[in-house]
């Protein structure tokens, strides 16, 4: 496992990152931080193949709300990275006994960046080996590179990477299958006996005697010149170079890529970088680090893709050393925005980046304003990124199955945004969309595509509350900002037999979490959905006769005649005894309702029930803000 320690870099204040030992997927909404993490462990490890592209400087220091033009005085100044490693098999740490810290479990690194000051072109660069005050702080820079990154970056196309006049992707696969010399220079003696045959067919001696003709003419009278055609000098660059990827489904001809799909072309690409992981076996530890790869991937690829990296993680962790071995371990980090990405792991592998914005208190020690304009030091908002590891959340197996088993079976995106609606089953997933067009302006409608709206099909909302709202231990925060509950009262209150109170329990539960009422709701009715649209506005009621009708072609009649006019709940109750009693969908009916409010035109449009008018507002209020 690896535990990241990261301040002062761009969104990252001060955040700490649980990698989990084979698979962490990080998820979250845009600007959360997933991939700052990632180039945070490319700074704090060795690429792989040992070219490193990616260097600190100045932009990369955290801004504390500050304007483009400064920082304020309480400012960081530096950049600091802590990688903390530990292993099951405490054997594994003895390369690294400078490292080693107290615990005599784990080690670290820490790398330190002080930007230059303005006017100077290089900033301050420096490591740390373990919890050591010694002056000597990096003694055995060799251990340090002996843990090393992989990089995948996200893929846009493919086809123009592999296809690129360097060939450089071939290159590197035939250079990690020759790595002896000997061998380099057999292949490179084959390659030219080929070209020579290739030199002496008579078409390219022809050609060449065409081109004689004219330059004996132009060089006869001073020093005769003699044309050749041949191949430029052999080596492994200029043949690779001259080389493109071909493919092809299985048993036909492999052909040029610009006819393949950009999705198996990237799956292409994919497997060239992944060659490199035979070279893991040269390192103890590789962080696979792979961003968004399910770019044109359609979603069985995404969770056949998944499928392979977490075998490869899992092969490496059996591979036993011999002696002064590498230890080849590979550990895989991967960010995305798909469901199907994220749900081929169990959501115990889930770190979810959140973007936090927080207004600083004026006035606080240490907020002293720097000697700038008024206009440069005004204070703005502050957004930081903030990480929740589920596995560090103390959750019990039973929860994290529950909520694996749906994932598996929905894609749902419950853990993707920082706002999250709860709802009992399907139908109220189809009308939660047409309310809010109805009843929210421009701003809050877009703040509601932001919500992830979860049906559970059941009434069991306590395994999704608890990975949503149970605080991080170490940082306080929870993965989801805002969640609100819709769900039904089931006629509680209105019949002496009935001793559920589900709303009453789910407040409770919020208690137990420590979710204020700014953080968590419950809205419930006092009976079910259909019955409450039903009582909420005389317009409805010619909709959800017509609806019935749709459900009841032959008999819908006689059931509307036997709902009572009143009072109001025996005719609640009545309306909702229907459909057990004739078996009736309720999302077939909610989807009939809006057909046919979508008929009658914009004067036809089905009136929200107020605790559903009230969960929507609520959850697509202004931005959260963090107290923190």
């Amino acid at each position: 496992m690896c535990q990241l320690e990261l301040k002062g870099f761009r969104s990252l204040a001060d955040e700490t990152v649980t990698l989990q030992r084979g698979v962490t997927v990080l998820v979250g909404e845009n600007n959360a931080g997933k991939s700052n993490v990632m180039d945070a462990i490319r700074h704090l490890t060795e690429p792989l193949d040992g070219k490193r592209d990616l260097h600190l400087q100045r932009d990369d220091l955290y801004r504390d709300g500050c304007p483009a033009e400064g920082h304020r005085a309480d400012c960081p100044r530096s950049i600091e990275f802590v990688g903390r490693y530990t292993s099951r098999n405490v054997s594994d740490l003895a390369s690294y006994n400078q490292a080693l810290n107290a615990d005599r479990t784990s080690i670290s690194y820490r790398l330190t960046y002080t930007p230059p000051p303005t006017g100077s072109q290089r900033g301050e660069l420096s490591w740390q080996a373990g919890e050591t005050d010694t002056a000597d702080q990096d003694p055995e820079p060799a251990a340090r590179k002996r843990i090393r990154h992989l990089y995948l970056p996200p893929l846009r196309d493919a086809r123009r990477e592999l296809a690129s006049s360097t060939g450089s992707r071939i290159q590197h696969v035939v250079e990690r299958l020759l790595k002896d010399k000997d061998e380099q220079q057999s292949f490179i003696a084959d390659v030219e006996k080929q070209f020579q045959i290739i030199e002496e067919m008579p078409t390219l001696s022809a050609a060449a005697e065409h081109v004689q003709k004219g330059l004996t003419r132009l060089t006869e009278g001073a020093h005769h010149q003699q044309v050749g055609v041949g191949f430029a000098e052999t080596s492994l660059a200029s043949v690779t170079r001259a080389l493109r990827l071909r493919l092809e489904q299985v048993g036909l001809d492999p052909r040029d890529l610009a006819q393949s799909g950009l999705g198996y072309a990237n799956l292409l690409f994919m497997a060239t970088v992944l060659t490199q992981l035979q070279d893991a076996a040269e390192a103890d530890l590789t962080l696979l680090l792979v961003e968004e790869p399910e770019a044109h991937l359609h979603p069985q690829l995404q969770t056949i893709l998944m499928d392979y990296l977490v075998e490869e993680a899992a092969k490496s962790h059996q591979r036993e050393a011999v002696g002064d071995e590498w230890l080849g371990r590979i550990q895989v980090v991967v960010t995305t925005h798909s469901p199907h990405i994220a749900t081929a792991v169990g959501p115990e592998s889930f770190v979810v980046l959140q973007r936090h914005r927080r207004v600083p208190e004026e006035g606080k020690e240490g907020s002293e304003k720097e000697a700038l304009p008024e206009a440069t030091t005004a204070r703005l908002p502050e957004y930081r990124s903030k990480a929740v590891a589920v596995r560090g959340l103390g959750l019990k197996d039973a929860s994290l199955r529950r909520v694996r088993q749906y994932l598996n079976a929905t894609r749902s995106t419950l853990l993707f945004g920082p706002r999250v609606l709860l709802l009992e089953g399907i139908a109220e997933a189809i009308l939660a969309p047409a309310f809010a067009e109805q009843i929210l302006d421009r701003a809050g409608m877009q703040r509601f595509r932001g919500t992830a709206v979860v049906p559970i099909d059941g009434v069991d909302f306590e395994p999704y509350l608890r990975v949503l709202l149970t605080k991080d231990p170490g940082s306080g925060h929870r993965i989801a900002q805002q969640v609100a509950v819709i769900t039904d009262g089931d006629f509680f209150g209105l019949d002496e037999k009935r001793k559920v109170d589900r709303p009453g329990d789910l407040r409770d539960l919020f208690t137990e979490l420590e979710a204020s009422d700014d953080v968590a709701r419950v809205y419930a009715n006092r009976t079910t959905l259909e019955p409450e649209l039903l009582a909420a506005d005389e317009r409805n009621v010619p909709l959800l006769q017509e609806a019935w009708r749709n459900q009841r072609r032959d008999a819908w009649a006689d059931d509307w005649v036997a709902l009572p006019a009143e009072p109001e709940e025996a005719r609640a109750r009545a309306f909702a005894d229907l459909f057990g009693k004739h078996k009736a969908r309720k999302g077939d009916f909610a989807q009939d309702l809006l057909e046919i409010s979508a008929q009658i035109g914009p004067d036809g449009h089905l009136i929200p029930p107020k605790y559903f008018r009230d969960a929507l507002e609520w959850i697509t209020q202004g931005e959260p803000v963090d107290a923190r």
